[in-house]
């Protein structure tokens, strides 16, 4: 019988100890440059996208408005409405009034009033005429006070030279002789103020024609006589109190003047804007006129991010300078197509209305 060996002291197995493996380390540049390659790859066909398939331009939100300005220069007395009221055809916007000296016109024989034939009015006219000279004479007056004072300070300098034979007396004589003139011609002025000034007190009903009576008070400083208002802070004489209302239902957006200021015809009192329709004026290339037509469905893009529909509903005959916001300053001036979208709805109208000469972006898909 065999005897069987199993080797009890001789391993047949053999254990290999298994190496640890490190992670592999990330490739951040792999990493970025595949990024870098995705976005310029989305931006490429973005820009294809937006360049082939969708036709876009910049455009203008405006509101139709008016800018109320008077024929006359006037005093503002009293607004009735404030900025962002909405006003209909009719609602009273301001009260004024304005300057008698509108009413006045030179002739030959001084100063002849239109529309005042009373004798109130008359001695309105004369207070008026007295008034004027006294303030003419206060000029004169103020002018000569700055050439004595002129001369005085010369007088010192002059008098140095003669002494030292450097000019003749006779040119010292003749500042002190401008001077003592330039009193006289003064004392005289003075004089004739306080006759004007004793004058107007005398002028007949000329207390009863609103110049001492008006002086105890009034409305806003305003007190109306006869036809003829007073302003007791001024006191200038007005005409009646008039009032101008709404031509148009709209918004009041701006007031120019406030109470108690002058506004000259030359000015703006206050704007209303129209609350419908609010345009946009979109400004195309000229390469884009084949794609766009009147009633054309375009998308609009507002500052804030929102988004609204317009639709054309006219294109200008002549191109138009590209408005300067929109132009680019080293480049040339370019000339574009205009048109006009409307809104859909009164809704996206008063939406707009907050975008008041704001640039927006409109656009749409070239085959629609």
């Amino acid at each position: 019988m065999k005897s069987v060996d199993f080797q009890r002291n001789k391993s047949l197995i053999r254990v290999v100890n298994e190496k640890v493996t490190k992670p592999k380390k990330k490739n951040w540049d792999k990493i970025v440059y595949l990024l870098l390659l995705a976005g310029l790859l989305f931006f490429a066909v973005y820009y294809l996208t937006i360049k082939n398939l969708f036709v876009s331009a910049q455009g203008q939100v405006l509101i139709d408005a008016i800018n109320i300005r008077l024929t006359e220069d006037a005093r503002i007395l009293k607004h009735y409405v404030s900025e962002g009221d909405s006003v209909k055809v009719g609602d009273t916007l301001f009260c004024y009034a304005n300057s008698l000296k509108n009413d006045l016109e030179n002739t030959d024989h001084g100063v002849n009033l239109k529309s005042y034939n009373s004798q109130d009015n008359w001695a309105l006219k004369e207070i008026f005429n007295l008034k004027k000279k006294i303030t003419l004479n206060k000029v004169e007056i103020d002018k000569n006070d700055i050439l004595i004072k002129s001369y005085q300070e010369e007088i010192k300098n002059l008098t140095n030279q003669v002494i030292l034979d450097a000019l003749p007396r006779t040119r010292l004589d003749l500042v002190q002789n401008e001077i003592l003139k330039l009193n006289t011609e003064n004392e005289k002025l003075n004089a004739e103020n306080l006759e004007l000034s004793a004058f107007i007190k005398s002028v007949p009903n000329g207390s009863k024609l609103n110049y001492s009576s008006f002086k105890s008070g009034g409305e806003n400083g305003y007190i109306t006589n006869n036809g003829v208002t007073y302003n007791i802070y001024s006191e200038e004489f007005l005409s009646e109190p008039r009032y101008f209302k709404a031509p148009m239902e709209g918004i009041v957006t701006r007031i120019h003047k406030k109470e108690q200021e002058v506004n000259l015809k030359s000015e703006d009192v206050l704007s209303i804007h129209k609350q419908y329709p609010t345009t946009i004026k979109g400004f195309f290339y000229q390469e884009d006129l084949k794609y766009i037509k009147v009633g054309d469905l375009f998308t609009i893009q507002f500052p804030d991010g929102t988004e609204s529909k317009g639709i054309v509903k006219r294109f200008y005959i002549a191109t138009y300078n590209m408005p300067d916001e929109f132009q680019k300053k080293y480049e040339p001036t370019t000339r574009t197509i205009a048109v006009d979208l409307y809104p859909l709805n009164h809704e996206d109208s008063r939406k707009w209305c907050a975008f008041h000469k704001m640039g927006v972006v409109v656009s749409k898909f070239i085959f629609n």
